[in-house]
């Protein structure tokens, strides 16, 4: 059965207007799924979904909207990251 609640770090990120590259939103999704474990003590929930990029269906981790500072939180603090790596080059 689909879910259809819930949000995904995808989203998340392009609600904040940053890029959700691919190697961006795999590592941010990493990161969120072991806090979910941490706080919850299980797997976040999985709903199979259209693919971002192209065409067909994917398995993405779905969180409930209470969770949305918690990755909100994770996708700025890498973003800050990123971008004050970009004034050392």
């Amino acid at each position: 059965m689909a879910l259809h609640a819930g949000i995904t770090v995808i989203q998340e990120f392009r609600r904040l207007g940053i890029n959700p590259l691919k190697e961006r939103t795999w590592s941010i999704g990493a990161k969120v799924a072991t806090r979910y474990r941490q706080l919850y003590g299980c797997e976040p929930p999985k709903d199979n979904r259209c693919k971002t990029g192209g065409g067909g269906s994917h398995c993405f981790a779905v969180y409930p909207a209470s969770f949305e500072a918690e990755i909100r939180q994770l996708i700025l603090a890498a973003w800050h990251a990123e971008e004050s790596q970009k004034e050392l080059f």
